[in-house]
């Protein structure tokens, strides 16, 4: 049975393929790299639908939102490589993951009436907390922050690829700066679970502490099949999870060890006070777990789990993918965005967005115990007794296998090597390290310009 053949369309340098999703903001296609030296590689690109690339201001967040992430480089943050304007449209251009998000995953689990793993689930959650703490204390070379929140961390932005690597996408920068109602109509429709209390309350003064919260509800929601906040319509929700007070993890999901329900208990309190300070405090409690309750996990057992999930639609995208031709046809011309985007500008922008919000009405003071709502008696948050901190210590033997940034490269590996977890000595000042580490940093990847 032979299949048909189809052209790909040419923008820039990329060769467009298939259509692998669609959302709220963009859809995304699988496209191939072809550089003048002839070589291939496949990445993602991320068209911005019409109505959100019709707005310049938008696109002008989009670009210092993408020139900033553009610096990170960790095993657990896709790599952001473009940001292209042509006469199609707007492209984010990025390293494609082949596999699927962890919404479609979790869908997938659900429709099987298949739970996750423990195991598996605190694994994924440790290693997506890893690249989450990078882009948090991420700094220039001469010190400076890069103040980088993620602000949008749910399931659709977590990709679990078939061979069970992590990568975070979408930091929500350029979604907070649309108006509400613009916001309100599509983007933030979905998400408003994952919220932390201090965003569904509007302040936009947001700490890492808020994407602490938000990947605690996201390992609720994996560990008891259930969301920790429902409401029947978006505005109930938003009230809901402004009072923060999920059902006990330990109810729904009795079968769960007692210090794991503490773990997930702390990192979505109330009040920021009783909260773990960072994410790396989340990811190094999640690993003292994991190395205690299953001592012998590797990385395989996550492989093993999206493989077996996706075996239908990984044949099919592989067979997709055969189908396509190159076209030898001129492509449209196409400019990379980011080029015109200095480190400077982009920090003052992102700073002056957060000044201007900082002017509107404060919101309430979350570290203060929530107010009555009518039907509702209130409560306060306790604080958790007191769980043992880790400071730097190292992951288990297996979470090795995408060690944080902080540790040296394998043995006989050059530190800027494929796959190395040590970032290439500074080359220039806009680079980025956490300010733990001592130099090296990271180096600004040199763009090539879209032809």
């Amino acid at each position: 049975m032979t299949s048909e053949r189809k052209t790909s369309r040419r923008i820039g340098r990329y060769h467009v393929l298939d259509r692998v999703a669609a959302g709220g903001m963009a859809e995304v296609f699988r496209a191939r790299q072809i550089d003048a030296d002839g070589s291939e590689s496949v990445v993602a690109l991320k068209k911005v639908l019409e109505q959100y690339a019709a707005d310049p201001g938008y696109i002008r967040m989009l670009k210092y939102e993408y020139r900033l992430a553009s610096l990170l480089r960790h095993p657990n943050i896709a790599v952001i490589h473009e940001l292209i304007r042509s006469k199609e449209g707007y492209f984010i251009v990025l390293e494609y993951v082949d596999g699927k998000d962890l919404r479609a995953t979790q869908q997938k689990l659900w429709e099987r009436k298949k739970p996750w793993e423990i195991a598996d689930a605190v694994y994924l959650m440790a290693r997506a907390l890893d690249g989450l703490h990078f882009a948090h204390v991420a700094t220039l070379e001469d010190g400076r922050p890069l103040n980088l929140v993620h602000r949008d961390f749910s399931p659709s932005n977590i990709l679990l690829s078939y061979d069970g690597a992590v990568k975070l996408i979408d930091f929500g920068i350029a979604k907070a700066a649309m108006p509400r109602d613009q916001t309100a109509a599509g983007i933030i429709k979905g998400k408003v679970r994952y919220m932390s209390p201090e965003q569904a309350n509007g302040d936009d003064r947001l700490t890492a502490q808020s994407d602490v919260f938000s990947a605690g509800t996201v390992l609720y929601e994996l560990l008891c099949g259930e969301p920790a906040f429902t409401a029947p319509n978006e505005l109930e929700l938003i009230y809901t999870v402004r009072r923060a007070q999920p059902k006990p993890l330990a109810e729904l999901a009795p079968h769960l060890p007692r210090g794991l329900v503490e773990i997930v208990r702390r990192a979505m309190m109330r009040g920021r006070k009783n909260r773990f300070a960072s994410a790396a405090e989340f990811r190094d409690e999640l690993v003292t777990f994991l190395r205690a309750f299953a001592p012998g996990y590797r990385r395989t057992s996550l492989t093993n789990l999206m493989k077996s999930l996706w075996a239908t639609e990984l044949d099919e995208e592989i067979r997709t993918l055969l189908q396509y031709v190159i076209s030898n046809e001129e492509g449209a011309p196409a400019e990379n965005l980011l080029e015109s985007a200095s480190i400077d500008e982009s920090i003052s922008a992102v700073s002056m967005f957060n000044d201007l919000r900082e002017l509107r009405e404060s919101a309430t003071d979350l570290d203060d115990p929530p107010p009555t709502l009518p039907g509702r008696r209130a409560t306060g948050s306790a604080p958790n007794s007191e769980l043992p901190k880790l400071g730097s210590q190292a992951p288990a033997s297996e979470i090795a296998t995408q060690p944080p940034v902080h540790h040296p490269p394998a043995p006989n590996q050059p530190a800027n090597a494929p796959g190395s977890m040590r970032p290439p000595r500074p080359r220039s000042l806009e680079s980025v390290r956490p300010p733990s580490m001592s130099p090296p940093a990271l180096s600004d990847p040199k763009k090539k310009p879209s032809q």
